[in-house]
């Protein structure tokens, strides 16, 4: 199958980066920073390029599909400015997700504005023997990061200490 229009060969990172998914425009996709991953990530309101931004992340640590969105939970962050609130955010998600024992599914962004972003992460509490996790993301971090509207679409670019 070849990546038509509208479409986006992703590459994965990590133990198993000889592999490609072609996924219809996810919304984001990887790059590598030495010691570190990053993602590009967009979405034509900030709604969206927050949750394409999360679900960018949580490529990187689990398995496709792998999770079921069985529960929600109701997440809120808070930053100075767009690209503080983006990782603050991003870093709330993971600290849920540590805390919580939560595999992630996937996210909804209810709200970005003021400085203050909700929103809500659907998953399930962790089953090691179903959950196939690809490595651990520590936090999202200040270093490259990019958060912008170019035209009609937002932009972000976030590297990840993994």
């Amino acid at each position: 199958m070849r990546c038509g229009e509208g479409q986006r060969r992703v590459g994965m990172v990590g133990r198993d980066s000889d592999r490609e998914e072609i996924v219809k425009d996810p919304g984001f996709e990887l790059f590598e920073v030495t010691a570190d991953v990053g993602i590009i990530a967009w979405g034509d309101s900030l709604e969206e390029l927050f949750a394409n931004a999360a679900r960018g992340m949580f490529a990187l640590m689990i398995e496709s599909h792998a999770a079921r969105p069985a529960k929600v939970l109701l997440v809120e962050a808070r930053g100075a400015d767009l690209p503080s609130l983006l990782v603050a955010w991003l870093n709330e998600l993971l600290y849920r997700c540590e805390v919580e024992e939560w595999a992630p599914a996937d996210v909804r962004v209810l709200g970005v504005a003021s400085g203050r972003v909700e929103g809500e992460l659907k998953g399930e509490p962790v089953d090691r023997d179903r959950h196939r996790f690809k490595g651990v993301v520590k936090a999202a971090t200040y270093h490259l990061l990019e958060c912008r509207k170019d035209g009609n679409r937002w932009h972000a670019r976030v590297v990840f200490d993994v």
